[in-house]
């Protein structure tokens, strides 16, 4: 294989390069980590066709990768396609192209239990040393983590120019809903993508774990990329539309900008307030008194902005959590029609500062929220949410387990704080 037919494509995928008999656990962690945090990967099992394995590997390749990654494991030894082909190529590119990124995720121990940091010289039957200046991490969760922030500062720092190119906009790409895989991906800064759910409405949980995990280097990636603007596209679990949102608060971020599945814009309107001509009203609502006074207060809003009612779900978790809330409200669009996409800022702003309200009337309550809107909203809600503390839930209609009531309901998907340190997940609820 040469690599003169092909440069590398900074915005492109990380191609895996692995030995299936002991690498393939190692490879799938690595890989669904990456595609959380926003990088395609082309890994053999999931986007190679079938054919002669050479070919297969040109043609992947030959398409633009961004960087590889080099998985070393013991039976590495035994893999002619990893050692001859496979390998030499990713390092000959890493050599070539200061814009293609090289890792390295190590399985291999000393005999006192540490990282064999030479094993993959030793191991590819390459010159002693080769590998030494390689970005090289041990297969622990904390090392693949620290694997893939490496490869998510290269490729922004690679995209940086461009991002510069292109009104100082940043393109995030979210889904949960696809089965992910590397001709998925949209060319844009950033695609994120989860593991795929066996569950007919709920997201993945491993899924939003890894979300957890990764999206603390979501409002970095920007400031890094010298954006002023994110502009998202796509569609997902609402809850993780608002988390992803929320990493992205308007403190940090000054405009967002959402293009929907019909090619709509929604855009992001200031901060929270509320609007003189609101789109929204308040239904209902409920307090509380003797609700269960220990530790933080809490308080349940209800966002139902889609134009036919439904309103079973929210009734059954006011009659399942009543005693443990303190206030709730219900809101409804006060049009009473589809959403214009052109009032989706005023709408957000009005939706937080009506949520904002409620909390801080509440000594500063933990919000429960329940989301029916479009996705757009969610997110310019989600990021008008910081300082708050915020419950998100996921709507959910199928067949119950042990129990015979079958309207729909909502589940607590994930904990969100938009200030806090480590990332704005703070817990997956999921199970």
């Amino acid at each position: 294989m040469t690599t003169s037919s092909s440069a590398p494509d900074p915005a492109g995928p990380v191609f895996i390069s692995y030995r299936q008999e002991d690498g393939t656990d190692i490879t799938a962690e690595l890989a669904w980590l990456l595609r959380a945090a926003g990088i395609p990967v082309w890994r053999d099992r999931d986007d190679l066709p079938p054919g002669d394995t050479e070919v297969r590997l040109q043609q992947a390749i030959a398409a633009g990768i961004s960087a590889g990654v080099l998985v070393t494991t013991p039976d590495v030894a035994n893999s002619r396609v990893v050692k001859m082909l496979e390998a030499p190529h990713l390092l000959q590119l890493h050599r070539d192209h200061e814009v293609f990124a090289l890792g390295i995720a190590n399985s291999v121990r000393t005999t006192n239990a540490g990282t064999d940091y030479d094993a993959p010289d030793r191991l590819l039957e390459l010159r002693p040393g080769t590998l030494s200046g390689v970005n090289q991490q041990p297969t622990h969760r904390d090392g693949l983590l620290a694997l893939t922030r490496g490869l998510v500062w290269h490729r922004i720092a690679s995209l940086r120019e461009r991002v510069q190119d292109s009104d100082q906009t940043f393109r995030l790409s979210l889904q949960t809903r696809n089965t992910p895989q590397v001709y998925d991906r949209t060319g844009d800064e950033l695609d994120i993508r989860l593991r795929p759910s066996d569950h007919d409405r709920l997201p993945s949980g491993d899924g939003l774990r890894d979300l957890k995990d990764i999206v603390g280097l979501l409002p970095d990636a920007v400031t890094r990329s010298g954006a002023d603007c994110v502009r998202v596209s796509g569609g997902a679990h609402l809850s993780v539309a608002f988390a992803v949102a929320a990493a992205l608060p308007s403190s940090r971020v000054g405009h967002m900008v959402i293009l929907d599945q019909r090619g709509d814009i929604w855009a992001s309107d200031g901060e929270a307030r509320f609007i003189a001509q609101p789109h929204v009203q308040m239904e209902n609502e409920g307090v509380n008194p003797s609700a269960s006074s220990a530790g933080r207060p809490s308080v349940a809003i209800y966002v139902d902005l889609l134009p036919q009612r439904s309103d079973t779900a929210f009734t059954r978790y006011i009659e399942d959590n009543r005693s443990l809330l303190v206030a709730w409200r219900h809101l409804t669009s006060s049009r009473g029609a589809v959403l214009n996409p052109s009032d989706g800022g005023l709408i957000a702003a009005d939706v937080a500062a009506r949520i904002r309200e409620l909390s801080y009337e509440n000594s500063n309550a933990e919000v429960h929220l329940l989301l029916r809107c479009p996705f757009p909203l969610a997110l310019l809600i989600g990021r008008l949410t910081n300082t708050l503390r915020v419950t998100v839930y996921e709507w959910d209609d199928s067949d119950p387990t042990g129990e015979d009531d079958y309207r729909a309901r909502y589940v607590p998907s994930l904990r969100v704080r938009a200030a806090a340190t480590a990332g704005a997940i703070e817990e997956v609820l999921l199970p």
